[in-house]
């Protein structure tokens, strides 16, 4: 029997019974050769779904969602979810089963374009892989994908000198003219300022807590004690906790930040002002583009702290624990800054061992 026929206008028309039912459709190409070709594949598809008993279908939000929820009891099970709503904001919620190679590496290319770190970029991609592999697993239908490699580059160290900091925070002033006076409508004006306050806060934040952005956007008011001048920071990535003392300048923006609040648990909210702020850093990065600061992320604040503390004296165990790192090696990238502070150190007691003498 035939299973190829050929229309009036050219285009061959598929025809076939399978399991006692019809199947027909246009096969979208006047040669018969391809047509047969997308014939074979489709009676192949349908064995396929036979043999693997018909494999239900689930959108990509649900299969990361449900392989969020298989890491529950895990030490890095908040930090897994944090970095799935991450990959949401860029995908569209498809079947899974639609997901392909193409959207993958156009996801790669967009957070590069950002300027996302590699390891960044590869911890949303273990995410992607992870959901994938569980759903697959569970018998989910899922589509032949190849997931991106990414090359990290753990030794790279970029933080602010005294004068970038001073030009960042600079062009993050709340109330810098250049940047709002023109807006006329009060609304406009006070929304704006307002964000701007947001962003000026939140990288005074990142640079006097050495944090991760994450643990100073979901940070809540109850890990902050205004009286003791403390923050009790969760680190959802190690899951363990620093109790930090505040410096001057993080303690008057956290003092006004309560004083005119207007809701009760988050420090930092998203436009809403019901949740905790997103990860939302394009007027940051625009800031520091525009002050003219090369080469440097929103998580180079977190270095910035780091070589801060270093430099002026803390060794790398106690920079580990502020940082909260549970294993010094992760610290130890900083280890040339501590060498440098210890040959001045051996300097100055020289120094004044021969001048006593």
């Amino acid at each position: 029997m035939m299973t190829v026929l050929k229309q009036k206008n050219g285009y061959y028309q598929i025809r076939f019974q399978f399991e006692g039912k019809k199947y027909q459709k246009s096969s979208g190409s006047k040669n018969r050769a391809k047509a047969l070709e997308i014939e074979r594949k489709w009676r192949q598809d349908l064995l396929d779904q036979k043999h693997l008993g018909n494999p239900e279908h689930i959108l990509l939000y649900d299969a990361l969602d449900m392989f969020g929820e298989s890491k529950v009891g895990m030490k890095t099970h908040d930090d897994i979810l944090s970095k799935i709503r991450t990959v949401k904001l860029y995908f569209d919620n498809q079947p899974l089963h639609e997901l392909t190679t193409k959207d993958l590496e156009t996801f790669v290319l967009k957070r590069k374009r950002e300027g996302k770190a590699a390891q960044t970029i590869e911890h949303n991609i273990i995410q992607l892989r992870g959901a994938y592999q569980y759903a697959q697993k569970l018998g989910f239908q899922v589509s032949p994908v190849i997931f991106p490699k990414i090359k990290i580059q753990n030794k790279r160290i970029r933080s602010l000198s005294k004068d970038e900091e001073v030009r960042l925070l600079s062009e993050l002033e709340p109330r810098n003219p250049k940047y709002y006076s023109k807006l006329t409508p009060s609304t406009e004006r006070l929304q704006l300022l307002n964000q701007r306050i947001d962003n000026y806060d939140l990288v005074i934040c990142l640079l006097s807590l050495a944090c991760r952005y994450s643990e100073a956007a979901e940070l809540r008011w109850d890990q902050v004690d205004l009286e003791l001048q403390t923050v009790n920071l969760k680190r959802s990535k190690t899951n363990n906790e620093s109790c930090l003392l505040m410096d001057i300048r993080l303690y008057k923006v956290f003092k006004r930040r309560f004083e005119t609040r207007t809701q009760d648990k988050w420090v930092f909210t998203d436009k809403s002002g019901k949740n905790p702020r997103k990860h939302s850093t394009i007027s940051i990065r625009k800031a520091i583009k525009n002050a003219g600061i090369d080469d440097f992320r929103v998580h180079d604040l977190r270095h910035s702290a780091a070589t801060k503390l270093i430099r002026n004296g803390m060794t790398l165990q106690e920079t580990a624990h502020i940082l909260g790192h549970r294993n010094i090696s992760t610290t130890m990238r900083y280890a040339h800054l501590e060498n440098g502070q210890v040959a001045q150190k051996m300097k100055m007691v020289l120094d004044n061992y021969h001048d006593e003498n």
